[in-house]
């Protein structure tokens, strides 16, 4: 089992922004130092009641904290990109870490976020495909020709190659069986890529889903990844009560956003357009003690046959004390358990 740390750059607008960045700085030589093996970042835009920072220039700053340990995007909303921009940031990106990058990417939700960026939210999942294709071969390709619906580029040549080859995999989201089927076609198992459940859907949910993902392989004659992420909300402390007090308010907060963008009742289904904490956290937050956060994990983790933990262990508002504690814990007490409760392999 190898731990990711999700860096979530999600801030209030009061924040002193150069602070926090500061922190996500601490975060990743934490992370690097408690021997988690990649650093991954979110992404929406900065419109509303909260700051996030932006992906790619945000990456770009902790990969110089980040030596040896595998950058990405987790995930990318990219059909509010040219597909040709993004092409080129996450080579460079790709050049920076010295070969270890992974691009995550998925169509996106919030309607409201599509609107300000200008692109027509029902043409999000033409634009996705067809950005990821442009993608790939403007990677491995010296010269592409392509006429799309979107976009048409003639003789194109993207000098700023990956260092990696044939090019960086891809992890792609989504959170229903269509996405994930779509998913499954997409990916290229053995160069990497895979499907990753969203932190915002239940475990019995994405376990259910994980089953998707394995059988639209198998039909379409592919074996699954070798890396088989799963994104999960962390909070680890002394005990459970703790937890809630000191960490609840901050999920409160960052979920009452996303529940104003539609979050539950259009894409959890939940029929309500917010949570209160208790149904919130249940079955979608791993939180308390260590003995109790591995066991969670655990089940999860083997329902799904996952083997890579990205931990998302930061929520709007958040003390860096708290990020920092879960973060120890989890290196110091759950891994532990974690590759304990593992099948060993004959």
């Amino acid at each position: 089992m190898r731990l990711t740390l999700f860096i979530n750059p999600e801030h209030r607008p009061g924040d002193a922004l150069d602070r926090r960045m500061a922190e996500h700085l601490e975060q990743v030589r934490a992370a690097r130092q408690a021997g988690f093996d990649g650093v991954v970042i979110g992404h929406h835009l900065s419109y509303g009641g909260a700051v996030w920072f932006p992906p790619f220039e945000t990456l770009a700053r902790l990969t110089a904290e980040a030596d040896g340990m595998t950058i990405g995007t987790c995930m990318l909303v990219l059909p509010q990109f040219h597909p040709v921009h993004v092409a080129q940031q996450a080579a460079f990106l790709d050049v920076l870490s010295g070969g270890r990058l992974v691009l995550g990417v998925a169509p996106g939700w919030q309607e409201d976020e599509f609107r300000v960026a200008g692109v027509p939210f029902r043409e999000r999942f033409g634009r996705f495909v067809e950005a990821v294709s442009l993608i790939e071969r403007l990677w491995t390709e010296d010269r592409v020709d392509f006429s799309g619906r979107y976009v048409t580029l003639e003789g194109a040549r993207l000098v700023l190659k990956p260092l990696r080859r044939p090019r960086p995999p891809l992890w792609f989201g989504g959170s229903t069986a269509p996405a994930i089927e779509r998913a499954a076609r997409l990916a290229n198992p053995a160069l990497g890529d895979s499907w990753v459940p969203s932190s915002h859907l239940t475990d019995d949910v994405i376990a259910q889903q994980a089953g998707v993902f394995r059988g639209a392989l198998a039909a379409l004659g592919k074996k699954m990844p070798a890396d088989f992420p799963i994104l999960r909300n962390i909070v680890v402390a002394p005990d459970r009560e703790t937890a809630l007090r000191e960490a609840g308010p901050a999920i409160a907060a960052s979920y009452q956003l996303f529940g104003a963008a539609g979050l539950f009742r259009n894409i959890v289904g939940s029929g309500k357009d917010q949570l209160e904490l208790p149904e919130l956290i249940a079955g979608r937050v791993v939180i308390g003690a260590p003995e109790d956060c591995a066991a969670a994990l655990a089940r999860t983790i083997a329902a799904g046959g996952f083997t890579r933990l990205i931990c998302r262990i930061q929520w709007l508002g958040m003390e860096q004390r708290l990020v920092l504690r879960s973060l120890a814990l989890l290196a110091e007490r759950v891994l532990p358990l974690l590759r304990a409760a593992a099948p060993q392999e004959p």
